[in-house]
């Protein structure tokens, strides 16, 4: 039963109906047994409104969305403890309705304390909402997004009640504020703030647009000057700048500069200007084991993403090119987790590619891919799909989504991980859906057909409101496109496969703001959605594995803990880490308990916590169904001898250095472009070399090394002294070649003359008869001799030899593209693998595990792997 009570201060409070924990202190620290799991398959189970108490919806007329496409964004949803009572509670963004504050009673029901709890006043157009404590107090404020209004701060007086503090905070603007993410960036304990911004609305839905030309550039008026620039010849909107503001510990920010060296590019230097991108979200994360939150941007349109490195003290320096070779295109969100449990997080950024190949094919690119500029080994492509960044040891990322099967999630919102099965691999849930396939190439095209002159109108009110009604009838041209919320699961071998309908996540909406919350106090995460145009959802988790609960309570003014490292070790795996984090989800905020799953066993588990200063503390004897409260001021710190290494110091050394610095080499390359001869094709085929090799070329008994050109250029060549030192003796200009050399192998002859091979693609080719795949050279680099030819056209030359059989014969192997197999080259070519299609990679030749050679031949997508005798017949891939 419902009990209430008026206080004076005119605050409702309402009693719980679920049963309050009951805590024990233990060493120091404080345990409370969680309510027991109830037996069921894993995944989520959907809640009536009707039995939870949340009735509210996210809404947006269409008018309002025509007049303003920024707005089918939509909005986020918070979650925190607001009253201190135990118990996390829901606010709700609204575009065009009332903001709204759930209260939790227990036992997944909730009541509606808006007005209550000093919120009730009107504010359109909220897109986000983040619970953080930012003066210090031990209890939670709420800060929210308002477009074109920058973000709104009230702060929690204690008792349950919010003042609105936003003159004293500082935190208003004019942008079109979305994704909000709090973190210490400069080490002092208190909570910064990053607002990832866009314009409040978007230039194509005005009816008319005023601009003059200033040198060759389109200038709008006002505070508009910079809305526009020329980008690759094409006519391009920028955003807004993001804010960084800095707290003063009292709740009180002060904003950064993007040019006073706070923010460096990649070489060092202060930037010029501030980057007027698209914001979406923005996440803080300790990437590289520094204690210092390092920072993701998650940009849309053709503004790129933004990663950023703490130095520690509030300083960011970008990313270095290298360490990351491409970035979704309309990146909506991110997230990060260890997902291999290797000791370095990973990051995962999702786009809008359709995971239905028929809907893909229906569906326009949101925007043209950018050809890539022949030697910009630093460009960094954007591209139409998720991204899946998993850390080397040195740093940088491999980019894995499509091994990991997680390239596609549809229109996607917000992307979280989290352990559902608790088997201790954290999973993908991904918030998708959209009002309208905004994609789909046949409205696109009617769309199009429709275009006409508004000169005839003279009013400019007029003109504003017949161009917006048109545009709603547009918009009505596109199929809707209501998806379910999208889930993978984590297989622990760094791939994916997708449980959407398994876990019960499969009802259509347009999901967009995701947050996590334990609402029943069973120790897993529930999911909480607030849909656009369609009631708020609340998803319980059902998994019934044994887990283990955490929250932090730290010291002031960072009373959560935020950027602290909590580590379960020996549960269901030998080791599980995760970061408390507040906001950067998706116009979102989780609360800030986390969880591991136990394993089977259960025993001899710890806990680790390193606090944002670097001081640890252990837990010893952890149990399996308890929900762990580790207070940074009374918890013992680790004695020396049981703190642990950092993960950076457990992974193995390099066993390669990079000296490519010693040659000094310069690859050359023509430019062409592939699409236009077939726009069709999926990947360039133009720029598949260069073959390298290492060759005895002179006889000193040294190994040479030479390395393959692009079309019109020559092979260079490079001598070694034996001692690491290489010098160039390149080849006269005889050797010119007409292809791009994809593959180089080299032996002596029984003659003993010097032999290269080298195989030539020859896609770039205007003839028939002029795609010859392979050229000989004799004798490099002494003699120039023309060229022989050695096999006849194929679609592609990639070389490896070796003596494949016990005779010391070397065999010849050349992978085809475009035909079936790989070939080994004897009197006659033989085809290893008969239905191996598309092998692009240089083919590797090893010993096998019985101590036969084994072939490993690179295909687009796969590695094929045989380690026995090669025969043909049995030969396919691995």
């Amino acid at each position: 039963m419902v009990s209430c009570v008026i206080l004076a201060s005119g605050w409702l409070e309402i009693s719980s109906e679920g049963k309050d924990l009951e805590w024990r202190t233990e060493g120091g620290v404080r345990w409370a047994d969680l309510e027991k799991p109830k037996q069921g398959k894993t995944g989520f189970t959907l809640l009536p409104p009707a039995n939870t108490g949340i009735a509210f919806t996210n809404t947006l007329d269409e008018a309002s969305g025509a007049a303003n496409r920024v707005l089918y964004n939509g909005s986020g949803v918070a979650v925190g403890d607001f009253d201190s009572d135990g118990w996390p509670d829901i606010f709700f963004c609204n575009l065009a309705g009332q903001n709204a504050l759930f209260k939790n009673l227990g036992n997944l029901r909730f009541k509606e304390v808006t007005a209550a709890a000093g919120l009730g006043a009107p504010c359109p157009l909220t897109r986000g909402a983040v619970f953080a404590d930012i003066n210090g107090d031990g209890h939670l404020d709420l800060l929210i997004s308002v477009t074109g209004r920058g973000v709104r701060c009230f702060l929690n007086d204690r008792a349950g009640k919010f003042v609105d503090a936003t003159a004293a905070a500082g935190t208003a603007s004019k942008f079109g504020s979305a994704t909000m993410a709090l973190a210490d960036v400069e080490g002092n304990g208190t909570l910064d703030l990053y607002i990832a911004n866009n314009w409040p609305d978007d230039i194509r839905d005005r009816g008319r647009v005023s601009m003059s030309l200033v040198n060759g550039r389109p200038v709008l008026p006002g505070a508009e000057t910079n809305r526009f620039l020329f980008l690759n010849g094409r006519l391009e909107e920028c955003g807004q700048p993001d804010q960084l503001l800095l707290n003063d510990g009292t709740g009180r920010f002060k904003p950064t500069s993007w040019t006073d060296g706070t923010f460096l590019d990649e070489a060092g230097r202060r930037l010029a200007e501030p980057p007027l991108d698209w914001g979406l979200t923005a996440t803080f994360r300790d990437v590289n084991d520094d204690r210092a939150p390092d920072l993701y941007v998650c940009n849309d349109y053709w503004t790129p993403d933004r990663f950023w490195i703490n130095d520690g003290r509030g300083r960011f320096r970008a990313l270095e090119p290298l360490a990351l070779r491409k970035t979704a295109a309309s990146s909506m969100s991110v997230d990060f987790a260890d997902i291999d449990r290797d000791g370095a997080v990973d990051c995962f950024v999702v786009d809008m590619l359709s995971r239905d190949p028929h809907l893909r094919r229906r569906q326009m690119f949101a925007q043209m891919p950018r050809a890539t500029p022949v030697g910009g080994l630093e460009d960094r492509p954007q591209v139409m799909r998720n991204t899946l960044f998993l850390q080397r040891q040195d740093g940088s990322f491999a980019e894995a989504a499509f091994y990991a099967n997680v390239f596609a999630s549809d229109w996607s919102w917000t992307a979280i991980f989290l352990d559902v099965d608790l088997d201790g691999y954290e999973d993908l849930v991904i918030g998708a859906g959209h009002f309208r396939d905004l994609q789909d190439y046949d409205a696109e095209r009617q769309i199009q057909a429709r275009q006409h002159s508004w000169a005839g109108f003279k009013n400019e009110a007029e003109r504003q409101q017949a161009f917006t009604r048109e545009l709603m009838e547009h918009y009505h041209l596109y199929p809707t496109l209501h998806l379910p919320i999208v889930a993978f699961r984590n297989r622990g071998d760094c791939t994916f496969e997708e449980t959407t309908e398994l876990w019960g996540l499969s009802p259509p909406g347009v999901h967009q703001g995701l947050a996590l919350a334990d609402f029943d106090q069973d120790g897993d995460l529930d999911l909480v959605v607030n849909n656009l145009n369609g009631p708020a959802a609340l998803y319980r988790s059902e998994s019934s594995a044994a887990r283990v609960a955490v929250r932090l309570k730290g010291k002031a003014p960072n009373t959560q803990g935020i950027g602290a490292k909590v580590a379960l070790l020996n549960g269901a795996v030998a080791k599980q880490t995760t970061e408390v984090i507040c906001g950067g989800r998706y116009q979102s905020g989780s609360d800030t308990m986390v969880v591991f799953a136990a394993g089977p066993a259960a025993t001899g588990m710890t806990l680790e916590v390193r606090w944002w200063n670097g001081q640890r503390s252990v837990v010893p004897n952890v149990q399996a169904g308890r929900l762990y409260e580790i207070d940074e001021a009374t918890v013992s710190p680790a004695p020396a001898n049981a703190t642990p290494t950092p993960p950076s110091a457990l992974r193995p050394p390099p066993l390669f250095e990079d000296v490519s610095g010693l040659l000094a080499h310069k690859h050359h390359e023509t430019e062409f472009n592939d699409y236009e001869r077939q726009p069709l094709l999926p990947f360039k085929l133009s720029q598949l070399g260069p073959g390298v090799a290492w060759v005895d070329l002179d006889g000193d008994g040294r190994e040479d090394l030479v390395v393959g050109t692009g079309r019109g250029g020559a092979p260079a060549v490079f001598r070694s002294d034996g001692r690491g030192k290489f010098s160039p003796c390149g080849p006269e200009q005889t050797l010119l070649v007409r292809h791009d050399t994809a593959g180089l192998v080299g032996w002596t002859d029984p003659s003993g003359a010097r032999v290269v091979l080298a195989g030539l693609t020859g896609y770039e080719a205007t003839s028939d008869h002029a795609h010859r795949r392979c050229e000989t050279r004799k004798d490099l680099p002494q003699d120039s001799l023309s060229d022989e030819p050695a096999q006849p056209a194929r679609e592609n030359s990639f070389l490896a030899s070796s003596t494949l059989t016990a005779s010391t014969r070397l065999r010849l192997m050349l992978p085809l593209l475009g035909s079936s197999g790989v070939v080994r080259w004897l009197a006659r070519p033989t085809v290893l693998c008969p239905t191996m299609n598309g092998t692009t990679g240089p083919l590797a030749v090893g010993v096998g595990a019985r101590g036969t050679p084994g072939v490993r031949a690179i295909h687009r997508r796969f590695v094929a792997v045989k380690d026995r005798e090669p025969t043909a017949p049995s030969w396919t891939p691995a």
